[in-house]
């Protein structure tokens, strides 16, 4: 039941987020406004969007956020490595 509830919401998410290109163009400009505290938990092998360059543009792009990466995680971090996942996110809220 799990891996149906799994795959049914990846084929959802390729369905309705896929075209025209799986982003947003206006993205990049609009990060700046986040004004919260913000952590970006990243997988380490996550080679469908990459910690050196999309964790890191997202840091950059997003004003005091904090890039942390996940070792032993690729894409689901928190599928992948939840323990680790829940230390970084208990020690940001504290």
């Amino acid at each position: 039941d799990v891996l149906t509830v799994i795959t049914r919401n990846r084929q959802a998410t390729a369905l309705y987020a896929w075209e025209p290109y799986f982003h947003n163009p206006k993205l990049r400009r609009r990060l700046h406004r986040i004004n919260v505290p913000t952590l970006l938990l990243w997988g380490a092998s996550d080679r469908f969007v990459t910690p050196g360059y999309y964790g890191a543009a997202y840091r950059d792009a997003i004003p005091g956020s904090r890039l942390e990466i996940i070792e032993r995680a690729g894409h689901f971090p928190h599928i992948e490595a939840p323990e680790a996942f829940v230390e970084r996110v208990r020690a940001f809220l504290d």
